[in-house]
């Protein structure tokens, strides 16, 4: 679970979100809308520890799997299926087998006894996570997200950028995580896993926040929507899915523009009032009053 009070985000001198509070649980499908450079991504690494708000106070219990927009990894040797497997801790059991078994090959007397001692305890270690059905279940998550069984074998290092990204959006599936955090996990994905996603998504027992531009992908998954106004610098939370929020959101553009108006013309009826006044000494500084009022 992830939990946001009062939090503050800035860009420079500018602030992103005022007084912002979230939360998020099992069973939440949150889609994060706002328009371009409103903040929606330094929001997400904000919520997944990457950076600090300016104020406030984020509470995470259990696990956050994160997918930024840009991942980067730091050993470019592990390979596809190691980067994968470690999101579960399964990388440097599955390195050991291998190595054990290569070594079993071509050892022999007290050194095979102790080669094959350190075989078995790996081996145990691995079933005790799951075992060859647990691997196997990450290499079907790569294959639905374009990663077939070659690719898997190859160091990040050799890898594209987008099949690099492919690699760490089936590591964050793969790991099971308590709640996902997604920013933009359809890029670099052709039609068939997209739909493969949406189908994964609308079945996940944990929660999640993502962010997307694929409208069918929140259509489809989302039962919740928060949208970043960046005119206000505030979170407008809908607890609904996706098409009863576009509604919703079109009657709550509406009134707020009503309301709007009627300040301004408010304001501006204050300040006729207000220079008028001015213009004589007894009532000047009930005009300076009432231009605060309009101000407001």
């Amino acid at each position: 679970m992830i939990s946001a009070a009062g939090i503050e985000l800035r860009a420079g001198p500018d602030a992103l979100l005022v007084d912002g509070s979230l939360r998020i649980g099992p069973g939440d499908r949150v889609g994060l809308v706002g328009r371009n450079g409103a903040g929606k991504t330094t929001l997400m690494r904000t919520l997944a520890g990457e950076t600090q708000p300016a104020a406030g106070q984020i509470t995470r219990s259990g696990t956050v799997g994160y997918l930024p927009q840009d991942p980067r990894t730091g050993d470019l040797e592990i390979t596809a299926r190691g980067r994968i497997l470690s999101a579960r801790g399964l990388d440097e059991i599955v390195t050991r087998l291998h190595t054990a078994s290569e070594r079993m090959g071509s050892t022999t007397g007290e050194a095979l006894d102790k080669v094959m001692s350190q075989y078995a305890r790996a081996e145990a270690e691995f079933m005790a996570l799951g075992g060859y059905a647990v691997e196997s279940e990450a290499a079907t998550i790569a294959a639905s997200v374009g990663l077939p069984e070659r690719v898997l074998g190859q160091p990040l290092g050799t890898l594209s950028g987008g099949q690099r990204r492919r690699v760490e959006l089936a590591r964050i599936l793969f790991s099971g995580a308590d709640v996902l955090l997604l920013d933009e996990p359809t890029n670099h994905l052709d039609a068939d896993s997209i739909g493969w996603l949406r189908r994964f998504l609308g079945a996940y027992k944990g929660g999640f926040i993502v962010i997307s531009h694929d409208t069918e992908l929140l259509d489809a998954t989302v039962n919740r929507v928060i949208h970043l106004d960046a005119t206000r610098q505030e979170l407008d939370a809908y607890s609904m899915g996706w098409k009863a929020y576009l509604q919703q959101r079109e009657v709550d553009e509406r009134r707020r523009k009503r309301e709007r108006s009627n300040a301004e013309r408010q304001a501006s009826t204050l300040r006729e009032q207000a220079e008028r006044m001015r213009a004589k000494a007894t009532k000047a500084k009930a005009a300076q009053s009432m231009l605060k009022r309009a101000d407001r």
